[in-house]
């Protein structure tokens, strides 16, 4: 970056952020950020710069009065600058820490920042290092460590298979999860910045060993009955759900799922509120122990505890007791492949930052679960041709509301994720919104929040203890795509009819909020709808859905996530709108499977993860896997 642009993004970080934030800091951390982008993304950052570095030379009040009129510009490339910026430079000033130099932010909002009980005695995996021209010889290959990468690598290690796993992310066992939400850089995709091409959908990835098992929030659903006939429909797979129906139960033991002992203040908004209102309330299964997370709530950023049941714990040590071998930060570029089959794959794995090692793995069956963002440009690269490769991306679409109290909630304590509330969640048929909640740490809780100035979003920050984060994931009829290239672009627009299920959502949220005894509720458009609960009524509820029909849901009008992504290399048993048959094959080839989230033929609306590992589950035990054990006693019930 060069000086100019350096001035000017000083100057737009001086007037978003905070008067306590560490400008420098935040500079340092946003500049690597913004030099890991792709060259595509990283050009339209520059020219973003380029456009403000004259208006930013006018004094203060002048630029937040520029800075808020690109959030509510009516051209949608301005509001998606805006959202850059506020984003990117928001989260860094309240996120950036280093141990013995806490964020100053964090006193006025009463955050305790990491915990000084961390760092269990978590068994460490073996991990592996290439040396540069080898090729290294494996029964099975394995793309990827995450749900389903992870339980497929247990299961042909169980059946007696030499695996090789491949992890393009990094390695962080319990003892080097350091609670700060800045490690969010090391553990997920993009260092974090994943988003849609127009930034109208923030989405969090995992990309670590673990994928996301090891940042997820521990929410362990099967898919519902109605949804599962509805893929075996799409996908022409009638016996599905039956297939299912094992895999789900082996998987249910093995993960030791439970229910929170006790529901934190921010989950017991929905179990409030829901059983005021007469409607459904649940409790979540979870892989993780019924007392997991009494006090912690940062299981986001990796579990300290060596608690979580994700495939670190759970299924990778299978990989390594079989002779096996993990590989952290090893990129796959391509399989290489002959006729129909297979013959291995090319590895560039980062040791060090200047230290890169160009190697091969053969074997004879390649399992790729690289994740829905990045398992289509593995098969592109590698020459694979589908109409359907790259397509039929679902993101299950999330709205929020911020809902405050009149006493403290700290909704960075306590099981992240206990309790949901299916009472919107089917009112268009199998689509809806399910209400559930999210943990509020200052570094996200500020991206989620309005900015309409340095003072009103100080404000907004110093309430946050006393907030819950009501979120409502919606499940998406229309999906969009990824691009196969380098920049693997993510075309996705909320359509009409997600957009109606998803608004539908924040009256449901606000119904619960005030249900649950809420002071006011604020949804997180650029301008936002803030009701009091003496305002709340029939005629209010009713302003509120017309309202926010009126405003749409057009990109970076409000903030909009995603922590679910599902499809681009679907199964089916149509090859022309398939990317992998019955039996998880990638169609026209004899030994590349496919294992992860991208195999869904639509999206699942509920948290994915045991879906995923059911699906890999199914795949591999169609291929000479099975998760089965020799004759052990599985952790969960030793």
């Amino acid at each position: 970056m060069d000086e100019r642009r350096r001035t000017t993004l000083r100057t737009i970080a001086e007037t978003f952020a905070p008067s306590d934030a560490r400008i420098d800091r935040v500079l340092l951390r946003a500049e690597q950020a913004i030099d890991s982008l792709t060259p595509g993304r990283r050009g339209e950052f520059n020219q973003l710069l380029d456009l403000l570095a004259l208006p930013m030379r006018l004094g203060d009040p002048a630029r937040a009065k520029i800075l808020r009129a690109l959030a509510d510009s009516p051209v949608a490339k301005l509001r998606t600058g805006f959202a850059t910026l506020k984003r990117l430079l928001l989260f860094l000033s309240y996120a950036e820490s280093e141990p013995g130099s806490e964020n100053p932010t964090w006193a006025r909002l009463g955050y305790p920042g990491p915990r000084d009980d961390r760092g269990a005695d978590d068994p460490v995996l073996p991990y592996a290092s290439g040396r540069s021209g080898e090729t290294v010889t494996a029964d099975v290959v394995v793309i990827g460590s995450g749900a389903g990468g992870g339980v497929a690598a247990a299961a042909f290690a169980r059946a007696g298979k030499k695996v090789v796993v491949l992890e393009a992310g990094l390695a962080f066992d319990a003892r080097s999860m350091t609670q700060r939400e800045i490690g969010m850089a090391d553990l997920y995709l993009d260092a974090g910045l994943t988003a849609t091409a127009d930034l109208g959908i923030a989405i969090l990835a995992g990309s670590t060993v673990g994928g996301g098992t090891t940042v997820n929030w521990c929410t362990s659903f099967r898919l519902p009955d109605r949804i599962a006939a509805e893929w075996a429909m799409e996908a022409g797979l009638p016996g599905l759900p039956d297939e299912l129906a094992p895999h789900y139960a082996h998987l249910e033991h093995e993960l030791g799922l439970a229910r929170v002992a006790a529901h934190n203040a921010n989950n017991r908004v929905i179990l409030d509120g829901a059983r005021a209102l007469g409607v459904h309330a649940g409790e979540m299964p979870r892989n993780a122990p019924s007392d997991c997370g009494q006090g912690c709530g940062y299981c986001g950023f990796g579990c300290a505890y060596g608690k979580k049941r994700s495939t670190p714990r759970v299924f990778l040590p299978d990989v390594a007791r079989n002779g096996g071998a993990i590989y952290a930060g090893a990129f796959v570029r391509t399989i290489a492949i002959a006729g129909r089959r297979a013959t291995g794959v090319s590895v560039e794995q980062r040791v060090a930052p200047d230290d890169v090692r160009r190697f091969s793995v053969a074997a004879g069956l390649i399992v790729v679960a690289a994740g829905a963002l990045r398992s289509p440009g593995i098969l592109a690269r590698s020459g694979v041709r589908s109409p359907a490769l790259g397509r039929r991306l679902f993101l299950h679409p999330v709205s929020g509301v911020i809902t405050e109290f009149d006493r403290d909630i700290v909704p960075f304590e306590g099981p992240m994720q206990s309790a949901y509330s299916d009472a919107y969640n089917y009112r268009a048929g199998n689509y809806g919104p399910k209400i559930e909640v999210a943990p509020s740490h200052p570094g996200v809780s500020s991206i989620a929040l309005p900015w309409e100035s340095r003072e009103k979003h100080m404000a907004a920050m110093n309430g946050a203890r006393r907030s819950a984060a009501l979120i409502a994931v919606t499940r998406d009829r229309d999906p969009g795509s990824i691009d196969l290239d380098d920049e693997a672009q993510i075309r996705y627009r909320v359509s009409p009819f997600d957009g109606e299920n998803l608004l539908a959502g924040i009256v449901g949220m606000a119904d619960i909020a005030f249900a649950a005894g809420a002071a006011r509720i604020s949804t997180l458009h650029n301008a936002p709808i803030q009701i009091e609960r003496s305002d709340w009524n029939a005629a209010r509820r009713e302003a509120l859905g017309l309202d926010l029909q009126n405003r749409g849901v057009a990109s970076n009008k409000q903030v909009f996530f995603s922590a679910h992504q599902m499809g681009t290399c679907a199964l089916g048993s149509d090859k022309n709108l398939s990317v992998v048959d019955p039996a998880g094959k990638v169609w026209g080839y004899d030994n590349i499977l496919v294992t992860d989230a991208s195999l869904f033929p639509m999206a699942s609306g509920v948290n994915p993860m045991l879906t995923i590992m059911a699906m890999a589950s199914r795949v591999a035990a169609q291929n000479g896997g099975s998760l089965e054990r020799r004759g052990a006693v599985t952790e969960a019930t030793a």
